[in-house]
């Protein structure tokens, strides 16, 4: 039952001023519960292929756990289900009103993620986990696009209250999409960006307003310039010397900045590495890029070392 009491919280909005509301149940009267065959693949990504879950089929993803990429994940992820701050809060509880307010029927026409993050865990960690825990304890349902789902003990409130931690209306596919792009070198390439200009890089050129830049992106601090090419943070096998020649071909004869390679250091061979040595270019790896997010120009740390 709905009341007047509910908290308010600035820029936050319980629902969407095209509001549309449809009355649900979170019990499946259909078991199975009835959902596309794309719904049901969502579905089942969600309780078990997600990462950083309590699932032994899910994987680590530093952009997701990793508090330093925090801002920059959880951006992507509303940016990419078209949420705006009305439509996120990140209470230290959630009051009973407000589980009451989503719980017998919803505005079909917005998405809303109302979670309780954990010490030390990031947002987009937390909502994968109360999302997962909401599936896998049943305490869903899909109305219309939306997954409506809780992260609660004791939903049906017998025997006393119960606690909520997570609300989510989502559209599940468009969750999907955002950790997706999570894993393309694109993504890496717009961390990257933010990362060179936290420490002063102004960005000259980059491949997608230029698509005939043969590397990812240009930029220029104190008159010098590097070209700047990004490989995705993990690679699936080992990188040989002869495999980097592929790989190298994004700097051609004419490209006459420092360049810049960006990849995860650890799946280069010693062999590899050195013959980046002998063509001059800088190699950068995750410790790199975690300390350019940190304020620490690593480029020029490698021209002072140069010099000594």
């Amino acid at each position: 039952m709905r009341n007047n009491f509910m908290p308010n919280f600035p820029d936050f909005s319980y629902t969407c001023q095209e509001h549309r509301e449809v009355p649900y149940s979170l019990r499946h009267e259909e078991k199975p519960l009835a959902m596309s065959s794309e719904l049901t693949k969502a579905v089942e990504y969600l309780l078990w292929y997600v990462p950083n879950i309590n699932s032994y089929q899910s994987s680590s993803n530093p952009l997701i756990d990793n508090p330093l990429y925090e801002d920059f994940t959880f951006e992507l992820f509303c940016s990419v289900m078209g949420l705006s701050s009305e439509d996120v809060l990140f209470p230290e509880y959630i009051d009973d009103d407000v589980v009451h307010f989503y719980m017998e029927s919803i505005c079909t026409n917005c998405q809303k993620i109302i979670v309780v993050t954990g010490e030390k865990e990031t947002k987009s960690a937390a909502l994968l986990r109360h999302m997962r825990n909401a599936i896998a304890h049943g305490i869903f349902t899909v109305v219309e696009d939306k997954i409506m789902a809780f992260d609660a003990t004791n939903p049906s409130g017998a025997g006393g209250s119960y606690s909520c931690n997570g609300i989510m209306k989502v559209i599940p596919e468009k969750l999907l999409q955002a950790l997706r792009m999570l894993n393309e070198e694109l993504t890496h390439e717009d961390l990257a960006l933010k990362a060179f200009q936290s420490v002063g890089y102004k960005i000259l050129d980059n491949d997608k307003t230029n698509p005939a830049l043969p590397y990812d992106f240009l930029v220029e601090k104190r008159g010098r310039r590097y070209a700047v090419e990004i490989k995705a943070i993990t690679a699936p096998e080992e990188v040989e010397e002869g495999d980097l020649n592929e790989i190298l071909e994004v700097f051609p004869k004419g490209v006459y900045h420092h360049k810049v390679l960006l990849m995860d250091s650890a799946w280069l061979t010693k062999k590899a590495k050195r013959e980046l040595q002998q063509r001059d270019i800088f190699l950068l790896d995750r410790s790199n890029l975690e300390n350019l997010l940190h304020g620490q120009d690593e480029l020029q740390k490698i021209h002072d070392k140069k010099r000594r």
